[in-house]
């Protein structure tokens, strides 16, 4: 039979205790300095900390500069599942998904998103099919509106739609839409420069 100390503590040179043998394992007290350690499965260091044979340490929180971690990739943002939502490039980001904001966007100095689903702008260009547009369209004032063509005659009292009237002279170019035909109260001048189209099949009567 081989032989055995049976002990509870270790204590140091001057009577402290800093081994307690228990049960269920070994408690130590104070700096341990060893060359290796093996057969650990993993140490704990109080409650939140976790040291783990496979080089992985578990806390709650990590704290100090991290300018010497290599690996990370700090041009990425991805969510829980390792899926990228923004990607930095040389030009800017790149968003994918769906992505709140809790107030505007600025786009340059002269575009504006707001969170109310309003977009603000100098300009906008480009066609917008009908198809595209869907519930119902605010009223809006077309007082300040230019360059637009005469259109059917209106006029009268918004209480009586006995009358109905249009300009004397025509100051823009007009062509009559090619499946209606038009009627005006004359006479009717035509400014110099100025043409007035009637598609084949149309008629434009002045009265």
């Amino acid at each position: 039979m081989a032989s055995e100390i049976r002990a509870n503590k270790q204590t140091n040179r001057v009577g402290l205790g800093t081994v307690t043998y228990t049960d269920t394992g070994i408690i130590v007290s104070g700096i341990v300095t060893a060359n290796s350690l093996g057969g650990i499965g993993h140490i704990d260091v109080g409650s939140n900390i976790k040291i783990g044979n496979a080089g992985v340490i578990t806390a709650t929180s990590f704290i100090g500069s991290g300018a010497a971690l290599t690996g990370i990739d700090a041009t990425a943002i991805k969510d829980s599942a390792g899926n990228v939502k923004i990607q930095a490039q040389a030009s800017g980001a790149v968003y994918t998904g769906i992505h709140t904001f809790s107030s505007a966007i600025d786009i340059g100095s002269n575009i504006k998103i707001g969170n109310a689903g309003v977009v603000t702008a100098t300009s906008f260009s480009g066609a917008l099919a009908a198809s595209n547009l869907t519930g119902a369209l605010p009223a809006i004032s077309g007082a300040n509106l230019t360059n637009l063509p005469p259109s059917a005659p209106v006029g009268g009292a918004s209480t009586n739609s006995v009358f109905f009237e249009n300009d004397k002279a025509v100051a823009v170019n007009y062509q009559v839409t090619s499946t209606k035909n038009a009627m005006s109260a004359g006479p009717i001048a035509i400014n110099a420069g100025i043409a007035v189209t009637v598609p084949s099949g149309c008629s434009w009567t002045i009265v």
